[in-house]
This record gives C-alpha cells, structure tokens and sequence, in this order.
C-alpha cells in the first residue's frame, strides 16, 4: 500500500510539473497541438472508466466526442452562446446520448457491444451531413475564441491551454472520486464477475448505465474543448477512425489509470505527425512499428510500465 501511494504521488507529482513546465517552454503552435491533445485525454478517461473499470467495450466514443463539439458550436454559432457556457450543456447532451447508447450494454457484451458502437460511429458523419441546416454540412461551423485575460492578450494559446487542463482537471478528479467509492468498486465487482457482483447486491443495469453516462459526459466535455481550441469543426473531424484512435490512445496510455489518459492524449496527436515527420511515405508504417514495440515492452501501457519499474526501485531501496 505505502508503495502504490508513493508510486501515485510521484506520477501525478511529475505531471503537474510537466504541465507547469510545457507552456515555459513550448511556441504557441506547440502549446496549441498540446491543449487539442488535452481534449482527446478527457475523452480517453471517460473510456478508460468505461473499459477499464467497468469492463464495457464502446467504439464510439468519438461520436460522442463529436456531440460535445458540435453542441458547442451550434449554441454558439448560430445562438451566440460564450463557449465557456457551453461545456457543461455539452457534457449533459452526450451523457443523455450515452444512455442511448449504453441500452445495448445490458444485452450485448464483447465483440457484439463493439460492433453496434462502432456502426453508430461510421453512421455520425453521414448523420452531420444530413443534418446540414444545423451542423453546417461539409462547411462545418466556426466556434469564436473565448475572450482572453488581459495579461494573456499577446498569447492567446496559452489561455486556451489553461481552459483545457482546468476542464480535464475537473474529470480527472470526478474519476478519481468515483473510483475511490462504492461506485468504484461496484464498477470492478461487474466488470471482474457480474454473477457474483449481482449476488452480493450490485445492481448491474444500473452500474453499466451509470458507467457509460459518465464516460459520455467526459467525452463531450473533450469535445467541446476541442471545439474551443480548435475554432472550426465539420464532419471530417468526427470519421470512424476517431474512435479507433481514443481506443489506441487509452491502450497505450494506461486502461487503468488516470495519467495514462494523458499520455494517450499526447500519443495520439503527437506520434503521427513525429513518424510522418521522420519520412512521409513511410509514416504509416513508422506509427504502426511504434505501437507494436510499445504494446510488446509495456503490455498494461506507458503508465503500467513507469509503476512498474518504480515499484521494484522501491522494493530495492525498502531491501
């Protein structure tokens, strides 16, 4: 126990150093492409409660992502709402849409589960164009920057880096206190064994409605903040592929843990651009190597890999 507090304490130690530390050192360009990665991290926490907690599979988180943003940008583009307004109206649609989606969730489990979150992912951009009298169609739709401090007049990227991490502080601490209750543990009870956990008085439709409500909200939490940072958005945004990507970025950052979402955040923006950077007809292939020399070297992620290793210094240093 003393080491898994320790272990907790130093990871999320470092990251308040890193985000302390990112706007000192990174061009606005850079502090930008971080804010946008922030906003797909509040998207994979909501997953990592979902798939990692509570043991439910959803392949459309991104359609939720994309609920979040277009909420945000139809309020305020076509009702001249404050962004900043807007993200908790956001966070509420998608979660009434993640109840929708998670009825699925008390009859089909496994490859099932996946396959009708993922169509209802490949549907949403054909849904966006059909719906063009609202959502812009192809044009997609403009977000207005929120009003910047003053002291912040000459750096508006930093303003949109501070909104994003106070939004992803706020779930990740809504995670953590779920996590750290009865909820919690009615969570893993399921998700371990629902036979047993129905036994012992956990109320399985509840706790999977509950789960995929919450992860929804935070989904279009991340996307009305990435609707925020980026200024624009249209269907093209908000393809399939985007929900294959917050799953890799919840893998490789840590199924089980909070951080990791970060990391998964930053893996997902960062490492394509990087391989592509290194050569552009082969960044494809790059990115795929790198995920699988990551899934082989740090099969529970990133983060389970550092908790790893610092639980055996610590081990030898007790020794």
């Amino acid at each position: 126990m003393r080491d898994l507090f320790l272990s907790t304490a130093i990871k999320f130690g470092l990251f308040a150093i890193v985000a302390i530390l990112i706007p000192v050192f990174a061009p606005a360009y850079a502090l930008q492409q971080v804010a946008i990665a922030i906003a797909y991290a509040i998207a994979i926490l909501g997953l990592n409660l979902l798939m990692g907690y509570a043991g439910q599979i959803c392949l459309a988180q991104g359609t939720l992502f994309g609920v979040g943003a277009y909420v945000t940008a139809i309020l305020n583009a076509t009702y001249g709402v404050s962004p900043l307004a807007t993200l908790p109206v956001a966070a509420a649609v998608s979660a009434a849409v993640g109840l929708v989606i998670g009825l699925p969730a008390l009859r089909l489990q496994g490859l099932q589960l996946a396959i009708v979150t993922f169509g209802i992912a490949a549907a949403f951009p054909q849904l966006l164009l059909k719906l063009g009298s609202l959502t812009g169609g192809v044009s997609g739709l403009p977000v207005d920057a929120p009003e910047t401090p003053g002291l912040m007049t000459d750096i508006p990227e930093l303003w949109l880096y501070l909104i994003s991490l106070a939004c992803a502080g706020v779930g990740a601490l809504l995670v953590f206190q779920i996590l750290s209750g009865d909820t919690g543990r009615a969570l893993r009870a399921q998700r371990d064994n629902p036979q047993i956990a129905q036994a012992l008085g956990v109320n399985l439709t509840r706790a999977r409605l509950w789960a995929f409500s919450i992860s929804s909200a935070l989904a279009g939490l991340g996307g009305a903040v990435f609707a925020i940072v980026s200024g624009f958005i249209s269907p093209e945004s908000f393809l399939a592929i985007l929900s294959i990507n917050i799953v890799i970025g919840s893998i490789v950052g840590g199924v089980t843990s909070i951080v990791g979402a970060f990391v998964g955040g930053l893996f997902m923006v960062f490492v394509p651009s990087w391989a592509s950077d290194i050569n552009l007809s082969l960044g494809n292939l790059i990115y795929g190597l790198a995920l699988i020399f990551i899934m082989m070297v740090a099969r529970n992620g990133i983060t389970g890999f550092i908790e790893k290793w610092l639980s055996m210094i610590f081990r030898r240093a007790a020794g």
